[in-house]
């Protein structure tokens, strides 16, 4: 392991807290903070996460973390996992190429390029703590959020196994003890229309309850001119997206509460456009709109989930339990160029079970620990028809996997150096298994494999230990250096030629240092967060086409290493004004990539790993007027040029996007407030790719242009 690569990193660190004065993980609450007043008296609000299974401030996180609180979420208009796109420092996203409603997540230059059920995510996604098992369904939409966070880099002693890039974990709001609500009509671009609603009531003095919905549609930017064929969508149409989440809290005694949430969403909608952009089909510019010979059906994703928490506080003691099913049912349909079009369904459950005990203990230990259980069952079909439908491959999958884990962590303040000094001790002991038969119904490329049956049958297991040691330099400078491990599971390619799919592929480990600087700096006025990391990946898992676009084989190909810097930063300028900052920069390299005794590194690229990510953005509270108080939000993004896939031909361009908004809010109103706003996105009209991709000719996905919209709510 080449340990001395770390070293020019470590310098970096150095130079980076000497120029900034500290600094790592900071959150864009503090954009917000002119609204609720901080910046009237020149200060940056404290930030409350969990990350940790507990609740600290931010800036006590060893942890480096994007948080974005409810105003956040609204200003930057973010109600789902694709939304965060260019929001957070080494985050880079796309749709998956199968269906918008999946994204291709990537975290530090870890992640996937296919959403399937036999193959977990490198980045875990919680919704109030619970997991989602499978990547289809994560663009749709979470009703009532509060807060996101964003945990970057392996989180795998307290967050589990699919974790290896980082976790994020969706935080819904719980009922409070107040009536509140409010409304919001949104109108843009594209005939977008949405609205929304949220209701919080006190049932009695120990019950609570509150009720969230939302539903949108738009007709799309690319516009399907197909007339021939019965029921057509436009591309990136979204005809329904709808979600509800309803919660109830009951607080029996002093200490115990018990928290039940039930969420589900659905998205009818077009799947998302490839053009052509080399050889004799190749259209310049940024294409609107298409006449498709073989048409764009919709598509439709429905996911629910059932989540009851109860919590008993008793003598510095809380223990947690953690209940929860999730469904999942989608069908998609999608259209690649006109060259082949596929139709695929997902079907899946899921029970997770996970109990916690966080305490404190002899005033100089704090610690969590906990037994996880979680289960699935899934379904998986997929057809592709080729030459106007003459020649169809078509394979379904049924799997089942459990996952088994115990885990703790502790921190002790030994009492020496003014007990500034923390010490973390973590592990993991993860237990997974997986079965899985692929049924070849009619593969099309290979006639004699029809009816072919494989079955796949595999065990895997993993100890995680993390050792953290974090220091506080002064009361407002926090330092720390970090070491974990991660591993992701191994499984089976839905995919996979015969040959491939029983044996599958073994699991993926990684370990991981990391240094960081967290500092609240000129008396509250400044926050610099600075971590600088080196990932060391063993036994990748990477994809390898054999028969394009049908057969895909998952192989532990080699090895990785990515090394990066973050830094983020946030400012209260003046009266009013705040500003916010983000950099990354990312060397991601192949240390090798072996397919059938051949070595590859020499010619295969990481994917989703720009070079640099940069962002930027201001938040000015004009002074109060009789009518309301103006806010003005604008927002930079720029990323470096990245490759989409491991090849050479999946390079796609850097690009930098404009955003704005401005609200009138605290419009006085009877019995409450409203607030209108208006919007922007991609306000320079950049013209650039989401992805680059070989399906028989080079295409793409570019991202949206110009888009304009108006928010009107009411809130009591």
């Amino acid at each position: 392991m080449n340990r001395f690569r770390v070293r020019p990193w470590a310098s970096s660190t150095a130079l980076l807290i000497g120029f900034a004065g500290a600094a790592s993980a900071q959150t864009t609450e503090s954009a917000k903070s002119a609204v609720a007043g901080e910046a009237a008296v020149g200060t940056l609000e404290e930030v409350i996460v969990t990350a940790q299974k507990r609740e600290e401030s931010l800036q006590d996180t060893p942890i480096a973390i994007t948080a974005f609180t409810s105003r956040d979420l609204e200003t930057q208009r973010v109600s789902n996992v694709l939304d965060l796109l260019n929001k957070a420092p080494s985050v880079n996203l796309a749709p998956f190429a199968g269906t918008r409603v999946a994204p291709n997540l990537f975290i530090r230059g870890m992640g996937n390029l296919n959403a399937q059920s036999t193959k977990d995510m490198a980045t875990g996604i919680y919704i109030d703590g619970v997991p989602v098992g499978r990547a289809i369904g994560l663009a749709t939409d979470v009703a009532d959020l509060e807060r996101i966070e964003v945990l970057r880099g392996p989180q795998g002693t307290l967050w589990g196994r699919n974790t290896t890039a980082g976790a994020i974990n969706f935080i819904t709001r719980k009922p409070g003890d107040e009536l509140s609500g409010a409304a919001t009509l949104t109108a843009g671009s594209w005939d977008q229309f949405s609205g929304r609603a949220r209701i919080n009531a006190p049932v009695t003095d120990k019950l609570f309850a509150s009720l969230a919905y939302m539903r949108s549609e738009n007709d799309g930017w690319v516009e399907n001119r197909n007339t021939t064929l019965p029921n057509q969508i436009n591309f990136n149409e979204d005809r329904k997206k709808e979600a509800i989440k309803a919660a109830v809290r009951f607080e029996p005694t002093d200490n115990i509460t018990v928290d039940y949430g039930y969420d589900a969403s659905e998205m009818t909608f077009g799947n998302h456009f490839y053009q052509v952009i080399q050889g004799p089909r190749a259209v310049p510019g940024r294409q609107e709109s298409a006449t498709p010979v073989r048409g764009l059906h919709p598509s439709n994703t429905e996911v629910s989930g059932h989540n009851l928490t109860i919590a008993w506080d008793f003598d510095g003691l809380t223990l947690r339990s953690i209940s929860a099913y999730r469904d999942l049912d989608s069908q998609t349909n999608m259209n690649y160029v006109d060259i082949f079009t596929q139709d695929a369904t997902q079907v899946q459950h899921q029970f997770s079970q996970e109990l916690q005990l966080v305490g404190d203990a002899f005033d100089r230990l704090k610690y969590t620990t906990g037994l996880f259980y979680f289960q699935e069952g899934t379904r998986e079909t997929n057809a592709s028809s080729f030459a106007g439908g003459a020649l169809v491959d078509a394979w379904k999958v049924i799997s089942e996997a459990t996952s088994a884990a115990i885990f703790g962590q502790a921190t002790w303040t030994p009492p020496v150096l003014e007990d500034r000094l923390d010490l973390t001790l973590g592990m993991r002991y993860t237990k997974d298994t997986r079965e899985a038969t692929k049924t070849y119904v009619n593969p099309g490329f290979t006639p004699g494999l029809t009816g072919m049956v494989v079955n796949g049958d595999r065990d895997f297991n993993s100890f995680n230990p993390a050792v953290t040691v974090d220091y506080a330099f002064t009361d407002a400078v926090r330092g720390y250096a970090k070491y974990s491990t991660g591993y992701r599971a191994g499984g089976f390619n839905t995919q996979s030629t015969p040959a491939y799919f029983g044996p599958g592929f073994d699991q993926e480990d990684v370990e991981a240092w990391e240094v960081g600087l967290k500092s609240d700096l000129l008396g509250n006025r400044l926050r610099v967060n600075v971590a600088a990391f080196d990932n060391e990946y063993t036994d990748l898992q990477v994809d390898q086409v054999r028969v394009p676009p049908i057969f895909t084989d998952t192989l532990n190909a080699g090895n990785a290493t990515i090394q990066g810097v973050e830094i983020e930063a946030t400012a209260v300028l003046a009266r009013g004004l705040t500003a916010n900052f983000f950099y990354a920069y990312l060397d991601a390299d192949y240390g090798s990539y072996v397919d059938n005794g051949v070595e590859l590194e020499a010619v295969k690229h990481v994917p989703n790993a720009p070079e640099y990510q940069f962002g930027a953005g201001m938040e000015y509270a004009f002074p109060h007027t009789m009518i309301g108080d103006f806010v003005l939000n604008l927002d930079y993004r720029k990323q470096d040029e990245f490759y989409a896939g491991p090849n050479p031909n999946t390079l796609s361009p850097g690009y930098d996007v404009w955003n704005a908004r401005l609200r009138l809010a605290e419009i006085p109103a009877p019995h409450g407030r409203f607030q209108l706003a208006v919007w922007g996105k991609n306000l320079g009209d950049e013209i650039y790719r989401l992805s680059t991709t070989n399906l028989g000719v080079i295409s793409a996905q570019f991202g949206p242009p110009r888009s304009y919209g108006v928010d009107a709510t009411y809130e009591f």
